[in-house]
């Protein structure tokens, strides 16, 4: 229910009202409470929804940025702050294509990144490089499909190597491959 609908329907009730005679204090008070409080709480909440659109979070001071955790924190408390995702593209040494994302993370942002590179030059990288940040198995799939050479590795690489890890019998990759040997 939108809050014009609510309106509408508060009105409809204290006309209702009016019209049957019915004079429950409480009753009016409570539909008029609606009218006057929820409704303008909802199209204030309507109003912030339609900024934010798909993200989950935006700034009051940048309605265009979103909420990001930043690296460089002098307390270094891990707090979020209002940001942007700058993508970078870069062929020997010169910088051939730059976007700005909301998006928090680069796994989000490359197939809409390699697109605008396409658009911008009516042609696709023959090869892209880049970090387990970019990994994913839609990006693998959208880079193969596009005669794209993928250099990026799988966004769990780096914590597969760890001990913890590979020690973890509980963790349901472990099981899987000891399942897959059939050892336990």
């Amino acid at each position: 229910m939108t809050a014009a609908e609510m309106a509408e329907r508060a009105d409809e009730i204290l006309k209702k009202m009016d019209e049957t005679g019915i004079s429950d204090k409480k009753l009016r008070k409570a539909v008029s409470r609606v009218k006057e409080e929820s409704v303008p709480k909802m199209k204030e909440y309507e109003e912030k929804l339609e900024i934010a659109g798909e993200r989950g979070s935006y700034s009051k001071t940048d309605p265009d940025a979103t909420f990001i955790r930043m690296k460089e924190d002098a307390m270094n408390n891990g707090q979020t702050k209002p940001g942007y995702n700058v993508q970078i593209a870069t062929e020997n040494q010169f910088i051939t294509n730059y976007d700005l994302y909301w998006r928090p993370t680069d796994q989000g942002t490359l197939i809409q990144f390699l697109n605008s590179f396409k658009d911008r030059y009516g042609r696709q990288s023959s090869t892209v490089c880049a970090d387990s940040g970019y990994g994913s198995e839609m990006n693998y799939e959208y880079m193969l499909a596009n005669q794209i050479d993928p250099y990026v590795k799988y966004n769990m690489f780096h914590a597969e190597d760890k001990r913890m890890r590979k020690n973890n019998p509980l963790l349901h990759v472990t099981i899987y491959e000891k399942r897959m040997t059939n050892t336990y």
